[in-house]
């Protein structure tokens, strides 16, 4: 790539290596959430309402994905050495903002489906937020973000053949990122789980039993609490890195963890809810079905030795 250009979005030759393991677990990635979807759209549990959560959690994976696969293609295919400067900027904050949006608004929704859960093991019933609580999340780190673009707290760092990120002015403002858009999000869902787990406890005192619904409870805190932990260890650190790190292989190795638990989402939050779970049998049963039929197909048939043929 000719060091002169300004305006190009060509990756330079480290850049395309570094990004090819991403490549490959995206792929994988998009192959699954393909497998569960085309699952979930033919059975009866996409129109149930207390899906919501796990169905934006899933969407917001997806759109991760996307923005891979789209930043990639334009990285990989532009050959110009001076772009149009308004799809070059576009493509830019593109990059640059949409991996911070939706990993906040990712820790925001587990926490909404943490609380949901709470909802229904203090109160017994199926907590359904409104549109409002849905807009709130989604709205309020865009407005975040463009609040420091207005007042300077932010800027668009452009590296030519390298990458497009954000850049904060001071350490305060990144910290100030970090804890809005993770320790914030964090500290609350490890509150909601600390609640769920007394409230249970003292149910069961109470009691001086453990009944079939407090050990449903104790059940529905546990399986979180170990979905939160993955999440926490393969996520997390690239919230982190964004705020606190340049260097370029740093956040792609970062960036890779969090590919993989994309990739993973699928089979993970099976744990999270038994439709799922059931779900995922059925697929793996289908495949297993068709694998067996078709190895019944291949299989040659075999002449008994004992049985003597006579040719006319």
């Amino acid at each position: 790539m000719n060091s002169t250009c300004t305006f190009s979005l060509q990756w330079n030759s480290v850049n395309r290596t570094i990004r090819v393991p991403v490549l490959c677990v995206c792929i994988i990635g998009t192959i699954i959430h393909s497998i569960f979807w085309f699952q979930l759209i033919f059975s009866g549990i996409i129109r149930e309402k207390t899906m919501q959560w796990l169905y934006a959690y899933l969407i917001v994976d997806i759109l991760v994905l996307f923005r891979f696969f789209f930043t990639f293609i334009v990285r990989m295919t532009s050959t110009e050495c001076e772009l149009n400067h308004i799809w070059f900027f576009f493509n830019c904050y593109f990059e640059a903002f949409i991996d911070i949006y939706l990993n906040s608004i990712g820790a925001y929704i587990l926490l909404g489906l943490n609380i949901c859960r709470y909802v229904q093991i203090v109160h017994r019933t199926n907590f359904k937020s409104n549109n409002l609580i849905h807009l709130m999340i989604y709205l309020t780190p865009l407005i975040n973000f463009l609040m420091q673009i207005i007042l300077q707290w932010a800027r668009l760092d452009i590296q030519i053949g390298v990458t497009c990120r954000i850049e904060y002015i001071n350490i305060y403002v990144r910290l100030f990122n970090t804890i809005i858009l993770f320790i914030l999000p964090v500290c609350l869902n490890i509150g909601v789980i600390y609640a769920s787990i007394c409230y249970i406890h003292s149910t069961v005192h109470l009691q001086h039993r453990a009944t079939a619904r407090e050990k449903y409870h104790r059940s529905l805190v546990f399986q979180f609490f170990i979905f939160y932990i993955v999440w926490f260890l393969l996520w997390s650190p690239n919230i982190v890195a964004s705020q606190f790190t340049t260097d370029v292989y740093t956040i792609f190795s970062v960036r890779l963890l969090s590919f993989i638990e994309i990739a993973l989402d699928p089979f993970i939050i099976s744990a999270l809810d038994v439709r799922i779970w059931n779900l995922w049998q059925n697929i793996w049963r289908i495949i297993r079905n068709r694998c067996m039929i078709q190895q019944r197909q291949i299989q040659p048939t075999h002449m008994n030795p004992h049985v003597i043929s006579i040719q006319s």
